[in-house]
Formats: structure tokens, sequence, C-alpha cells
């Protein structure tokens, strides 16, 4: 297969409409596939990233990154300090000072073509060239819980949500050697 010419750049305000479109075909996708509770609704899980977005244009805690390919945009990655507030409140604030990649998202139509994990190798780099040697992440969507654990083996935290029905998991991993991993695997 022809690997196609991946463009990754900083998010900008411009790419502010582009990004919620994909986050709500992402996350409703998600949800059709996985099925919700009544605490979990995609539009609130939408609007929770917006927040995020918006918060991380104003202050330099997170960075967003987006992948065009032919400029239309396939995928998204972030990296912040200080995690989510999901991973503070279930470690007991254990993981304030780690910087967390999130909002790894590619368009549904476009998943397991490698977008990912190339999005996921750039952040990693990033992050090695800054010096930052160990990350955290979290999931509580089964599918991706299932492709963390093959990459990056089982999560530190595994934590029984006491509201909703899914087990959250929290992995801490070392920047490099997941880089390594990575690459072995493709």
């Amino acid at each position: 297969m022809r690997q196609e010419k991946l463009l990754i750049r900083k998010a900008k305000l411009k790419d502010r409409d582009e990004l919620e479109g994909l986050w709500d075909r992402v996350i409703q996708d998600a949800f059709i596939k996985e099925g919700t509770d009544e605490y979990h609704n995609p539009k609130d899980e939408l609007a929770f990233k917006m927040e995020q977005f918006d918060a991380a244009l104003k202050e330099l805690s997170s960075h967003y990154f987006c992948a065009f390919v032919d400029d239309k945009l396939v995928g998204t990655i972030a990296y912040g300090t200080p995690p989510n507030r999901g991973i503070l409140r279930r470690t007991g604030d254990e993981l304030k000072e780690m910087v967390e990649i999130g909002s790894l998202y590619i368009e549904p139509t476009l998943q397991k073509k490698g977008y990912g994990r190339r999005l996921l190798m750039f952040i990693l780099e990033d992050l090695l060239n800054k010096g930052i040697h160990t990350v955290c992440f979290d999931s509580i969507i089964e599918s991706s819980k299932q492709i963390w654990r093959k990459i990056f083996g089982e999560p530190k935290y595994q934590i029984p949500s006491k509201k909703h029905e899914f087990i959250h998991m929290i992995w801490v991993v070392n920047v490099k050697e997941s880089l390594e991993n990575i690459k072995k695997r493709h």
C-alpha cells in the first residue's frame, strides 16, 4: 500500500470548525460502535473537547496538532500538562506534573491505515527531542484500550468507575521505549 504524504502541523484557530467536525464524527462513530451509558453523551464529549482546544489556544500548557492528506484533515493528536481531570482525580493527583498525550482522533473512514501510528510517533519524537522521557494517557473506549495494550502493554492503573459502566485505564510509559516498540511493530 502506498503511504500517502501526511502533513502534521500545529493546530490554529482557523482549524476550529474543521476540528469540531472531525471530532464529532469520530466521537459519534465510537459511541455507536461501543454503546454508551446514561452518563456518556456524545454532545457532552464534543463540548469538552472543544473547551480543551479553546483553552489550549489561550494557554501554552497544551499543544494540538492536525494531520492532513491532500489538504483534508484526517486526524489530530495533542499533549499537555497537567493531565486531564479524570486522570488526576483517579490517581489522586499523582501524575499532575506529567505530560499527557491525548486527542488522538482519526477520521472513521480512514482508521486502520497507519495515520494514528504516524501521529503517535510524531508526538513521541517531538517530546523526546524536548527532553520529556515519561508520559501518560488514558482510555475508557474498549477498542482503544485493545490497541494501547498491544502497543504499550498493561496500563499502570485500571480503575472501575463508581458511577459509570467502564474501567478507566491509565498508562504511564517511557517515551523512548514506546517509540522503539512502535517502530519495531511496523
